[in-house]
C-alpha cells in the first residue's frame, strides 16, 4: 500500500515544499556521499542528533540527513504528497516555520524518551510527521490515493485522509512504542520522534488557526482530466499532470475539510438561503459536486447567479472536470460576464476553447478562446496545451 497522491489539492506552486525536498536530496548526495563512504560516516558524526550530545545545531541538521536512498525517497514521497496543501494553508513563511518547529519538537520527544542514548538519529520523518498532523487537522475530508497490491492485482483506491492518517500513526508508531514499553527506537525507527512530530503538528495548527486564512489561488490540484483525448485537457495543468479544482478555500480555516449537512458554514438551513448562498454553502462545506450541480441547475433554470470570483471559477471548473460540458459552457460564460478581468478569464477561455475544439468542432470559436488562454493562462503547461491545440486546428 503506497500513497501516490491526494485530492483535492489547493494553492499555487509550493515553492517552500520544493525547496525542502531539494535540500534533503542535495544534502544526501553532496554532504552524505549518497549514503556510503567516508563522507557518510563524517556526516553522521557532525550532523546526526545524539541524545547524550544534543544541541540545537544537530537538531536542525539531522532533519536533512538520511540513512539510505530508500529512507530518503520514502520521506520525500510523503512530503511531496502532503506538504503542498499545508503550505497553501499556512503560507510560505508559516509553512517553513511550522515544518522546522515540528521537526525540532520531534527531536526533543526522541531525546527525552531516552536521554542516555548515544545512538545517532537522522531523517526528515519527524518533521514530515508534523506535516501529516497539520494536514489531518486542515484536510480531514480530503482523499488520499493509495496504490494497493494484492497478489497480481494492482489497484488505486481513495480513502479519507482522517482514517488513513490515524491508521498509519497507530500502526506504524503508537503500537510499536507501546509494545516496546515506551522505547524510543524500534527496528531502527525513532518512533517517539514520529509521535512527537505528529502530535506537535496537530497542536500547532490548532494554535495557529486564528492567524491563518484559508486561501487557494489558482494553480495546483489533483484529479483525472475530463478529456480522455489529451492528458492535459483539464482546466488547470502543470508538469505533474492533469489537474482540477476540487476544493473551496475561502470558507474558513478548515476550508473544504469540514462538511455540514443541510446547513451552511454559519448554521443557517440551506432551504432558507438564496440560490447564490445555497451554492456557496454547499461548496464551502465540502460538498463540491453538489455545489457545482446546484450552479448548473440554477443556470439551466434561467436564474442570474452572482458569486465571488474564485468560487465561481472553481465551481465552473468542477463541472468541466466532471465532463458536464454543456453546464460548464454556461457556467464559464456567466462567469466571464461577471468577472471579465484578471487571470480567471484566461482559465475560462481555455475550457471553452477545448470544448469548442474537441467536442463541438467549432474551429472559429475554439481559436478565439484558445488564443486568449495561450496569452494569459496562469499555468505554463496549460498555455502549452492551448498552443498545441491551436497548431492542431491550423
Amino acid at each position: 500500500m503506497i500513497p501516490i497522491g491526494d485530492e483535492p489539492s489547493e494553492g499555487g506552486t509550493p515553492y517552500v515544499n520544493y525547496a525542502l525536498i531539494a535540500a534533503n536530496v542535495l544534502a544526501f548526495v553532496f554532504v552524505q556521499g549518497m549514503g556510503t563512504g567516508p563522507d557518510f560516516e563524517a556526516s553522521m558524526v557532525r550532523y546526526a542528533y545524539v541524545p547524550t550530545e544534543a544541541s540545537l545545531f544537530t537538531s536542525c541538521t539531522s532533519m536533512f540527513m538520511h540513512a539510505s536512498w530508500m529512507h530518503l525517497l520514502g520521506n520525500m514521497l510523503f512530503l511531496w504528497i502532503f506538504g503542498d496543501n499545508v503550505e497553501a494553508r499556512l503560507g510560505r513563511v508559516g509553512y517553513l516555520a511550522a515544518y522546522l518547529a515540528t521537526g525540532l519538537f520531534a527531536g526533543v520527544a526522541h531525546g527525552l524518551s531516552d536521554v542516555s542514548s548515544a545512538i545517532p538519529s537522522l531523517g526528515a520523518s519527524g518533521a514530515i510527521s508534523g506535516v501529516q498532523g497539520m494536514y489531518l487537522v486542515a484536510f480531514p475530508r480530503n482523499r488520499v490515493k493509495l496504490l494497493v497490491f494484492f497478489y497480481f492485482v494492482v489497484r488505486v483506491i481513495r480513502v479519507p485522509a482522517l482514517g488513513i492518517m490515524l491508521f498509519w500513526f497507530v500502526l506504524n508508531d503508537l503500537l510499536p512504542t507501546v509494545l516496546a514499553r515506551g522505547g524510543s527506537m524500534g527496528g531502527g525507527v525513532a518512533h517517539m520522534a514520529h509521535i512527537g512530530g505528529f502530535v506537535s503538528g496537530i497542536l500547532l495548527l490548532f494554535l495557529m488557526r486564528s492567524a491563518v486564512q484559508a486561501v487557494a489561488p489558482p494553480g495546483r490540484a489533483a484529479g483525472a482530466s475530463g478529456w480522455g483525448i489529451d492528458a492535459g485537457g483539464s482546466v488547470w495543468g502543470n508538469s505533474r499532470g492533469p489537474q482540477r479544482w476540487d476544493g473551496g478555500g475561502r470558507g474558513g480555516f478548515f476550508g473544504g475539510g469540514s462538511r455540514v449537512d443541510r446547513t451552511s458554514s454559519f448554521s443557517t438551513p440551506i432551504e432558507v438561503l438564496s440560490v447564490d448562498e445555497q451554492i456557496l454553502a454547499l461548496w464551502r462545506s465540502g460538498r463540491f459536486s453538489e455545489g457545482a450541480a446546484a450552479l448548473a441547475a440554477a443556470l439551466r433554470a434561467g436564474a442570474r447567479v452572482v458569486l465571488p470570483e474564485p468560487e465561481f471559477l472553481r465551481l465552473s471548473s468542477r463541472l468541466y472536470d466532471e465532463a458536464h460540458y454543456d453546464d460548464a459552457k454556461a457556467a464559464f460564460t456567466a462567469y466571464l460576464r461577471q468577472h471579465p478581468t484578471g487571470t480567471g478569464p484566461a482559465v475560462a477561455a481555455f475550457a471553452l476553447g477545448m470544448i469548442a475544439s474537441r467536442r463541438d468542432g467549432d474551429v472559429s470559436t475554439a481559436r478565439s478562446f484558445l488564443r486568449i488562454a495561450e496569452r494569459g493562462h496562469p499555468d505554463p503547461a496549460s498555455r502549452a496545451i492551448a498552443t498545441r491545440e491551436l497548431d492542431r486546428l491550423r
